[in-house]
């Protein structure tokens, strides 16, 4: 097991499948962010059936950091072998001219998506739903009153979109690779895969990116 986790494939495994696990994790998440559109009850009914789950909920939120932390690591080391390996910035054989826009972009939007992950956990997993901070003209609204007053701040509201955007070009890029390293290359299936990957990417990251947007246009201007 050791020898097979220090290897080039095995790490590159390592990474593809903690990768795709993560993939899920955000189709799951972005499923629940979604009720924002049904209004406070349905995102708060959401919040407080996830948290009733206790210990269960407390435990996949565990699970969810290692994966998350294994995959940083994990790319980092695949980055330093490919360095080593390559010292003249090849990868898989292709100039970096030559690689494509989001897999160019890949240190980038891996950098902003960390720090992205860290404001996210303070201002609404950590955050006190019964606080100051959920108060929308007096009244309590929970995980939507936090939602609301985050989103009242339009920089919040760019600085989210840019996150999303960062998470579209990351998923390319991701599904794109997952594939490459199961031996997924045909000349007929590897262009459909690509093509599959661009508009998942691109609809997560839309997707994310419209409630912070509608957020701001419709409800925080309201209130």
């Amino acid at each position: 097991m050791r020898s097979w986790l220090m290897s080039s494939i095995g790490k590159k495994q390592v990474v593809a499948v903690s990768g795709l696990l993560l993939i899920l994790f955000l189709i799951a998440h972005l499923a629940g962010n979604l009720l924002i559109y049904r209004g406070p009850e349905a995102i708060n009914i959401y919040s407080h059936t996830l948290h009733s789950f206790g210990l269960f909920i407390r435990l996949a939120e565990f699970g969810l950091a290692a994966i998350f932390l294994i995959h940083i690591a994990f790319t980092a080391m695949v980055v330093i072998d490919n360095k080593k390996a390559r010292p003249i910035g090849y990868i898989g054989g292709q100039p970096y001219k030559e690689r494509s826009l989001a897999t160019r972009l890949m240190p980038y939007t891996g950098t902003i998506l960390l720090i992205y992950v860290i404001t996210h956990l303070f201002d609404f997993t950590l955050a006190n739903s019964n606080g100051p901070g959920a108060f929308v003209n007096g009244q309590n609204l929970g995980l939507y009153g936090l939602i609301v007053n985050a989103f009242a701040n339009p920089y919040e509201v760019l600085w989210y979109v840019v996150a999303m955007a960062a998470v579209g070009f990351h998923l390319v890029h991701a599904i794109q690779s997952v594939c490459q390293t199961f031996g997924l290359n045909h000349p007929v299936v590897t262009p459909v895969l690509k093509k599959i990957s661009f508009v998942l990417g691109v609809l997560i990251s839309v997707s994310f990116a419209s409630i912070p947007i509608y957020v701001w246009l419709f409800i925080s201007t309201a209130h």
